[in-house]
């Protein structure tokens, strides 16, 4: 849809820029077409994000895209738990591992948890099916007891939970898995399921991701609202990102 004459323009225009505003990139495109309507821009604007060229960072700002996106790669684990999912068990899920947060961390965990989450009407029969199944160390909703008591001693274990409605997903092998940006929000939300990874391993697991990968901040502070924890997450981002995120934060 935009030709490689005008993409060229577009990365040379926009490339040193942290970010720029719709107007800005409405403006590039009049340059070259001053009768463009909003119809046409619309669709020239999701071209470009759809081919990860330009992204999202906030509602009606865009930066060019230099990191790579989150896409974890599912265990075997994970692969059986999903074909379980699909049969259907349940109206929606996603699911995860926290070894997948070793990346950004020094000290590697040995252990690990695979968490599930799926549509509160479902959690109980989704945990007793897995059980009929033959898996093992299975928790449903574990209070802070049984996360101290059990599963904190365990090498591996799989955590059921209902999921928050409208949580960012994304699928990769077929399987529903939370975004990098859910996976954040929530490592901060859940402080006594991601026990393991808070004070300063939290703040390291931040820095890299955001770092590494391309974050969606509107998605990420979206889904905090959600969770009713938008103004500490955004006090948290400020405080240990700082620079990276302050323009961006309303």
């Amino acid at each position: 849809m935009v030709n490689n004459i005008i993409e060229r323009e577009l990365m040379s225009r926009f490339a040193n820029m942290h970010m720029f505003t719709r107007e800005e990139l409405f403006n590039f495109f009049r340059s070259f077409d001053p009768n463009l309507n909003e119809g046409t821009f619309g669709w020239r604007v999701y071209d470009l994000k759809k081919r990860h060229i330009i992204e999202t960072i906030k509602k009606g700002v865009y930066q060019i895209v230099y990191k790579q996106g989150f896409k974890p790669e599912p265990d075997k684990n994970i692969l059986a738990i999903g074909k379980i999912l699909d049969t259907p068990l349940c109206d929606y899920y996603n699911i995860w591992n926290t070894s997948w947060l070793n990346e950004f961390i020094e000290l590697q965990a040995t252990s690990s948890m695979t968490i599930l989450e799926v549509d509160k009407e479902s959690v109980e029969r989704v945990f007793y099916s897995l059980k009929d199944k033959g898996y093992e160390n299975v928790y449903l909703k574990p209070d802070e007891n049984v996360l101290d008591r059990y599963v904190s001693e365990l090498t591996e274990a799989i955590v059921i939970k209902p999921m928050v409605s409208r949580a960012p997903t994304q699928m990769v092998s077929k399987v529903a898995v939370p975004t990098l940006e859910k996976i954040l929000v929530d490592l901060y939300c859940d402080e006594k399921i991601f026990f393991a990874f808070q004070g300063s391993q939290l703040d390291k697991i931040f820095e890299g991701a955001f770092e590494k990968y391309s974050i969606n901040l509107s998605r990420l502070i979206n889904y905090a609202k959600r969770r009713n924890r938008e103004e500490g997450v955004k006090q948290f981002l400020l405080k240990n990102l700082g620079e990276k995120v302050k323009d961006l934060i309303g």
